[in-house]
C-alpha cells in the first residue's frame, strides 16, 4: 500500500466488501435515506404538479386565445361594437366577451365568483359533469365542491346579491373542478352572458375582456398589434403576457404548502442526520479491532477515512434511488387520487437525490475523524477503551451553553414589539433548539440518576439497566436524541396549534361576537322569522333586535345606515364578554369609521325619523359593518316606531354548519331584502383551515417521527451488537434469559421516558415561541397559551412503548447466545 492506486482501491473494496457481509448493520441508515429521499422527491413531484394545475386555473379562461383586450366599464351595446370591430381584423377567426363578478349568497354570509360561460365551446375550459351550461340570465352552474360546500344540487335555487342588484338564480349543471390542494379555497360559478348583457340587466361586471382567437394566418404579435389599432385605449395582450400579468397579480397560495413540505423534508433529513451520525459512531467501535488489524498492517488515517467515506457514499446512493422510486410511486398514487397528470421535475428530484448522497457522505465526517485517530494497539484490546463512552467535552459544553442562552436571548427579541419579531423568534428556537440537542450529554445522565434511582429498588435488573445507561453517556445521549426530538416536533406542533386556535377564537369572537344576524334593509322582518329561525337545527336561541334607519353624520358626507338598539336578551347571544350598551355613547364597526373618515370618541349626529342625538362614537365590532348599535332608549328618540329589524341568534356547540346555512338559506330566501350575517362563517372557514392545516402537517412530522424511531431501534441494536462479551459475563454469572431482555426493556424505557420528558418540555416552549411569532404576525390580539393534555399524554405513552418495543429484537437476539459462544466473539 505505497502507490496512491494502490492505497486508494483496496479501502474502497474493503468498504464494500463489509456492507455486503454486514447488511443488517446499515439497514437502518437505508431506511432513513430512503424516507427522507423519498418525503422529498414525493413533496418536488406533488407540487410540480399542483403549481402546473394552479397556473392553469389562473389563466384557464385564456388558455385557447391568442388575443385579449381588457375593456373597461361601459354599456353592453359599446361592448358589442367593440367586438363587431375586433372580428373584423384580418386573421381574427372570433371574438367573444368574458365577464367577471363577484357576490353574496344570501343565507350563506359567503361569496361567489361568477363568470359568463363563452359562447364559443372551444373556450370553455372545464366539463359538465351533471346537468347543462345556462342559457338565460336566471340560470346558473357551480362546480362540484362549491355545490358542495352550500348544500346544493341541480335544480335547487340561489340567490346572489351585490351591491347592485339581487337575482334568484336556478342551478342547471355542475361542472368539475378537480381534487387538487387549493381546490374549494374560492366558490365558483358559471352564468349566461346575459346576465350582464340583457337589455334589463343591472348586474356589473368587475372584469371584462374580449377573447380573441386568430385563424393562424397571423402570428400572435402582430395580431395583437392590428387588435390594438381598433380597440379605442384598451388594454391590449397577447395571451401568454395576458397570463404573466395574472400569475405575477395572484397570490401564489400553492407556494405555502411547497415552503411547509420543504420546511419539514428539511426537518426529516435533519433526524436521519443525526441517526446516520449515531450508526456510525458505534458502528465505528464495534469495528475497533478491525480498524486496528487494518493500521497495524500499513493502513494510513486517510485511508480508514476514505474508506467510511465510501461506505456512506455507497449507502446514501442506495438510500437516495430507492427513495427516488418511493417518492416517485408516491406521487402517482396521489395523481390518480386527485385525478392529475403526475409530473416529475427531473432536475428537482436528481438534486434531493444527491442531497441524499449528501448527507450520508456529510454525517460519517465525525465518526470518520474518530476513526482515523484509533492507535493500532489500543484498537487491538479486547475491550474498548472510553472513545465510545467519553463524556461531553469542555468545549463542547460552552458551545452549547452559548447556543442556548443566545437562542434564548433572539426569542426575548422576539416578544419584544419589533419590525423583526418572527426572525428573532424563529432564528432564535432554531439556534436555542441545536444547542439543547448538541448539549444532551450533558443534562441527559443527570436526569437518568434520578428517574432511576427509584427503580434501582426493584431489584437486581432494574440497578443493571439504570447503570448500564449512566455508564455510557455517548450511547444514552445518541438514544435519547431521537426521541427527544421527535416527541418536541410533535408536541410543538400540538402546542402551537392549540394556542393558535385559542388565540384566534378568542379574536374572532371580538371581530364576530354574533353567531347569526338575518337583518331587513329596510323595514320590520316578518313576525314568523324568529320562530323560523330557532326551528333550524343547530340554533340555541333566536331574539329580535328593533332598528331604524338614520342618517349618520361626522363632519363628511352623511352616511344612510341602520341603528339597532340591542336589548339585555340581545345582549346575552354576544359570544365575547361585552359591557352594557350606555346611553351616553354610539358604536360604530372601525371600518366604517375609518370609511367616513371620523376618530373614535369624535361626537356624531345621528338623525332618525323621530329626533336626533350627538354622541361620542366609539369603535365597537358589535356593530355591523353598515350599521350603529345604541342603546334602546337612544333608538326610541330616533324612531319612537322602530320595529323589530334585524334578528340575532347564537348557534349550538358543535352544530353542522354546512346544514345550517343550507336551512337559513331557505328561511330567508323568501324575504325581500333580507341579509345574513354574523362571525359562524368565518371561525368555521378559520377552524376547518387549520384543522387541515394541523392534520397535514402532523402527517408530515410523522415522517420525521418514523426516521426518530427507527434510529432509536438501530441504535439499540448495535448497542447490543457492541455489548456482546458484556451480555455473555452476566449470562455466565447467572442471568436468565428472561431478566436480560427485561434489563434492555427497562434501559429503554428509562431512555424512552426521559427522552419524552424533555421533548415535552423543550416543544412546549418552542410551540408557544412560534403561536406568539405567527399570532403578533397575523396581528392578533390577547394572544393566549393553550395545549391538549390527553394528547401531550398520548405522545409520552406512544414515546414509551415504542422505546420497549425497540428493545424486542435486541433484547430477543442478545438472549439466544449462551454464554460460551457469546464469549468467543471477537
Amino acid at each position: 500500500m505505497t502507490t496512491g492506486r494502490q492505497t486508494r482501491f483496496p479501502m474502497a473494496r474493503t468498504a464494500l466488501t463489509e456492507l455486503r457481509h454486514n447488511p443488517r448493520r446499515v439497514i437502518a441508515v437505508v431506511v432513513a435515506i430512503m424516507i427522507s429521499v423519498g418525503y422529498l422527491t414525493a413533496s418536488v413531484t406533488v407540487l410540480a404538479g399542483e403549481t402546473a394545475a394552479f397556473e392553469r386555473s389562473v389563466i384557464a379562461r385564456t388558455a385557447e386565445t391568442d388575443v385579449v383586450v381588457t375593456v373597461g366599464t361601459g354599456d353592453p351595446a359599446a361592448h358589442a361594437r367593440l367586438v363587431a370591430r375586433i372580428t373584423e381584423v384580418a386573421g381574427v377567426a372570433s371574438a367573444d366577451l368574458s365577464f367577471l363578478s363577484r357576490g353574496r349568497v344570501t343565507g350563506s354570509s359567503e361569496y361567489v365568483q361568477q363568470q359568463s360561460v363563452p359562447a364559443n365551446p372551444g373556450l370553455r375550459w372545464t366539463d359538465l359533469t351533471e346537468g347543462r351550461w345556462p342559457g338565460t340570465p336566471d340560470e346558473i352552474v357551480l362546480t362540484t365542491l362549491t355545490a358542495r360546500q352550500l348544500n346544493l344540487g341541480v335544480g335547487d335555487r340561489i340567490t346572489i346579491n351585490d351591491s347592485n342588484s339581487s337575482a334568484t338564480l336556478t342551478v342547471t349543471g355542475l361542472t368539475h373542478e378537480g381534487n387538487q390542494l387549493l381546490s374549494g379555497l374560492a366558490q365558483f360559478s358559471f352564468v349566461a352572458p346575459s346576465f350582464y348583457s340583457a337589455a334589463d340587466s343591472i348586474h356589473t361586471s368587475l372584469q371584462t375582456e374580449i377573447l380573441v382567437i386568430g385563424d393562424g394566418t397571423v402570428p400572435q404579435d402582430r395580431l395583437a398589434e392590428d387588435v390594438e389599432a381598433v380597440a379605442g385605449g384598451n388594454r391590449v395582450e397577447t395571451s401568454s403576457g395576458f397570463a404573466q400579468r395574472k400569475m405575477s397579480e395572484k397570490t401564489q397560495g400553492v407556494f405555502i404548502f411547497q415552503l411547509l413540505l420543504l420546511v419539514f423534508g428539511a426537518v426529516a433529513l435533519l433526524v436521519g442526520s443525526i441517526m446516520i451520525v449515531n450508526t456510525f459512531l458505534i458502528l465505528v467501535a464495534q469495528r475497533r479491532r478491525q480498524i486496528g488489524l487494518l493500521r497495524a498492517v500499513g493502513a494510513q488515517r486517510g485511508q480508514i477515512q476514505r474508506g467510511l467515506l465510501v461506505e456512506a457514499a455507497a449507502i446514501g446512493a442506495i438510500g437516495s434511488l430507492l427513495g427516488v422510486g418511493l417518492g416517485v410511486a408516491l406521487s402517482a398514487v396521489v395523481a390518480v387520487v386527485l385525478g392529475g397528470p403526475l409530473t416529475v421535475p427531473a432536475g428537482q428530484v436528481t438534486a434531493v437525490a444527491l442531497v441524499g448522497v449528501a448527507i450520508a457522505v456529510l454525517s460519517v465526517l465525525v465518526p470518520a475523524r474518530r476513526a482515523a485517530v484509533i492507535a493500532p494497539l489500543e484498537a487491538l484490546r479486547t475491550v474498548a477503551g472510553d472513545a465510545t463512552g467519553r463524556r461531553t467535552s469542555l468545549v463542547r459544553r460552552t458551545g452549547s451553553l452559548a447556543m442556548v442562552v443566545l437562542g434564548l436571548a433572539a426569542i426575548g427579541l422576539g416578544f419584544a414589539d419589533t419590525a423583526f419579531a418572527l426572525l428573532y423568534s424563529v432564528a432564535g428556537s432554531f439556534v436555542c433548539a441545536v444547542g439543547l440537542l448538541s448539549a444532551v450529554g450533558l443534562y441527559l445522565p443527570a436526569l437518568l440518576r434520578g428517574l432511576g434511582s427509584t427503580l434501582r429498588r426493584t431489584g437486581p435488573t432494574a440497578r443493571l439497566a439504570t447503570d448500564n445507561t449512566l455508564r455510557n453517556p455517548g450511547r444514552a445521549a445518541a438514544t435519547g436524541a431521537a426521541l427527544m426530538l421527535a416527541v418536541g416536533l410533535v408536541v410543538a406542533l400540538q402546542v402551537g396549534a392549540a394556542s393558535m386556535k385559542a388565540t384566534a377564537d378568542g379574536n374572532l369572537d371580538a371581530r364576530f361576537p354574533v353567531d347569526v344576524t338575518v337583518s331587513m334593509f329596510d323595514g320590520p322582518l316578518p313576525a314568523r322569522a324568529a320562530d323560523d329561525i330557532a326551528a333550524v337545527a343547530g340554533i340555541a336561541d333566536v331574539t329580535g333586535v328593533r332598528s331604524a334607519r338614520v342618517t349618520f353624520e361626522g363632519g363628511g358626507k352623511p352616511k344612510r345606515v341602520r341603528a339597532l338598539g340591542p336589548d339585555a336578551d340581545a345582549m346575552a347571544l354576544v359570544s365575547a364578554p361585552h359591557p352594557p350598551i350606555t346611553a351616553g355613547v354610539i358604536l360604530a364597526d372601525p371600518y366604517l369609521l375609518s370609511d367616513a373618515g371620523i376618530r373614535a370618541g369624535s361626537p356624531v349626529t345621528v338623525t332618525g325619523r323621530s329626533g336626533s342625538v350627538t354622541l361620542p362614537v366609539e369603535a365597537d365590532h358589535l356593530a355591523p359593518a353598515d350599521a350603529l348599535i345604541v342603546a334602546p332608549r337612544v333608538l326610541s328618540t330616533l324612531d319612537g316606531d322602530a320595529p323589530v329589524g334585524t334578528a340575532w341568534a347564537k348557534a349550538r356547540p358543535g352544530a353542522d354548519i354546512t346544514e345550517l346555512r343550507s336551512q337559513l338559506r331557505t328561511v330567508v330566501e323568501p324575504l325581500t331584502g333580507a341579509e345574513v350575517g354574523g362571525g359562524l362563517s368565518a371561525k368555521y372557514v378559520y377552524h376547518t383551515a387549520l384543522d387541515r392545516l394541523l392534520a397535514l402537517t402532523t402527517m408530515l412530522l410523522a415522517v420525521a417521527v418514523l426516521i426518530a424511531l427507527v434510529g432509536v431501534g438501530n441504535t439499540l441494536g448495535l448497542s447490543v451488537l457492541e455489548r456482546t462479551r458484556e451480555s455473555a459475563l452476566l449470562r455466565a454469572l447467572g442471568l436468565q434469559r428472561r431478566q436480560l431482555r427485561w434489563m434492555l426493556a427497562i434501559e429503554a424505557a428509562l431512555l424512552s421516558l426521559v427522552g419524552a420528558a424533555v421533548g415535552i418540555a423543550a416543544g412546549t416552549f418552542f410551540g408557544w415561541v412560534g403561536a406568539h411569532a405567527v399570532s403578533g404576525q397575523l396581528n392578533l390580539e390577547n394572544i393566549q397559551f393553550a395545549m391538549s393534555v390527553p394528547q401531550t399524554l398520548g405522545v409520552t405513552v406512544v414515546a414509551a412503548v415504542a422505546g420497549v418495543l425497540a428493545s424486542v429484537l435486541p433484547g430477543r437476539r442478545a438472549a439466544r447466545a449462551t454464554p460460551v459462544d457469546a464469549l468467543a466473539e471477537t
